[in-house]
């Protein structure tokens, strides 16, 4: 059997983490395109806006010409304009263009008499377009819903839209046999990892562990690892509550300890030293995070929001409800009373989970184990190769 020539368009972590070297049978190829040479140039010449629409959407657009000599293009997130045959793989809708995102569900004749939009659908059910791979089910939902505005090519999409769980490599390899440091410590350590903070329940997370020390006496510990970036998309935090959680956990480094960035590797053995993942989010595409916790027996905590019950459950952790939308799973967040509201949910949540932790330990090692195990069943690494290479070899048999 000849050895598949997949090409690539970045080598971002979305990449690495669901399309470079996940089938052994191939080698992966990096491929420049138009638009990523045009993006280099403007932005050397700093001629880039990157506000404007045009320029967000080229993010999402690939086009070779053909001139990259691979048999398949694999793509995360963009549109294939090249006659080369190709994948895509999505986490919330495809084409991922920005008025496609603000106004799929609050202005459809906005999106459909849009030629760019139109296009790039036509592109998604051509015979050149293999597959589309949906990394979560939610995300097969929200795809579905957005292509009832493109009846005609509604059908061609979704009948090539498959959803496969990115793999996930399990961090040891005897979860009955791990430490965990609330068995052996007067604590329970809990982890946030994501430069996404604010977005992640940051905020809640911090406001939770005080009040429990502070008023329930629960020795609780917190180690944060994050660029604390500014949110404009769900919170609208920035500038000032920045400075609010760096001066708090100054003058609490006590209890938290803060990374603004630590290697791969060395987030995964801090993992090793925590008892419980965090990820209470109020928006997430999907929570990677939550994965990486589980493959080392640590349970998560989570909200229910997106892909998050696909991937927890009060089995192998704990799930905070939130209002949410029906198809898709997005939380409530875009008006002030309805991020008011999250944010509550979140923290009572959060403390709710955390006094049912300190009250039974032992339910730390019991659904860690339980998370492994899922992890083990649901995304193991060579059935992820299996059915990325079938799809590819469609595409050299056409």
């Amino acid at each position: 059997m000849s050895v598949l020539r997949i090409g690539h368009a970045s080598q971002q972590y979305p990449e690495k983490r669901n399309i470079i070297g996940k089938v052994e049978n191939a080698t992966y190829c990096l491929c420049r395109d138009y638009y990523s040479l045009r993006s280099r140039v403007k932005g050397f010449l700093r001629f880039t806006d990157s506000h404007s629409d045009q320029e967000f959407n080229n993010q999402f657009r690939f086009n070779d010409f053909g001139l990259n000599r691979v048999d398949c293009l694999h793509l995360f997130n963009s549109v294939n304009y090249s006659s080369t045959p190709w994948v895509a793989t999505f986490e919330t809708c495809i084409p991922r263009f920005r008025n496609v995102l603000k106004h799929r569900n609050d202005d459809p004749k906005r999106i459909q008499s849009n030629s760019a939009v139109y296009k790039a659908v036509y592109l998604l059910a051509k015979n050149k377009c293999i597959s589309t791979i949906a990394i979560s089910r939610s995300a097969y939902e929200i795809q579905e819903q957005f292509l009832d505005l493109f009846p005609d090519a509604k059908p061609t999409i979704m009948q090539k839209t498959k959803v496969v769980h990115p793999p996930q490599i399990l961090l040891t390899a005897d979860a009955n046999s791990l430490w965990y440091p609330c068995e052996t410590k007067s604590e329970i350590s809990f982890m946030l990892v994501g430069h996404q903070f604010f977005r992640k329940g940051g905020i809640e997370i911090i406001q939770a562990t005080k009040e429990l020390r502070d008023f329930d006496n629960v020795p609780v510990k917190l180690c944060i690892v994050s660029g604390l970036k500014n949110d404009e998309y769900a919170t609208k935090s920035g500038f000032y509550e920045k400075e609010w959680v760096l001066n708090f956990i100054e003058k609490n480094e006590s209890w938290i300890k803060y990374h603004p960035f630590l290697p791969y590797e060395k987030v995964l053995k801090k993992i090793f030293e925590c008892d419980v993942g965090l990820l209470p989010s109020y928006a997430e595409t999907y929570g990677y995070s939550v994965l990486e916790f589980q493959a080392a027996a640590r349970p998560v905590i989570t909200t229910n929001i997106r892909a998050f019950p696909e991937i927890n459950n009060d089995q192998c952790g704990w799930v905070i409800p939130v209002a949410k939308k029906e198809i898709g799973g997005e939380a409530y967040y875009h008006s002030a009373e309805d991020r008011a509201k999250l944010s509550n949910d979140i923290r009572h949540g959060l403390l709710a989970v955390i006094r049912q932790i300190a009250s039974n330990p032992a339910l730390v090692r019991e659904k860690g184990i339980q998370a492994w195990n899922r992890i083990k069943k649901e995304h193991d690494p060579a059935t992820y190769s299996t059915k990325l290479e079938s799809i590819y070899q469609r595409a050299i048999q056409r």
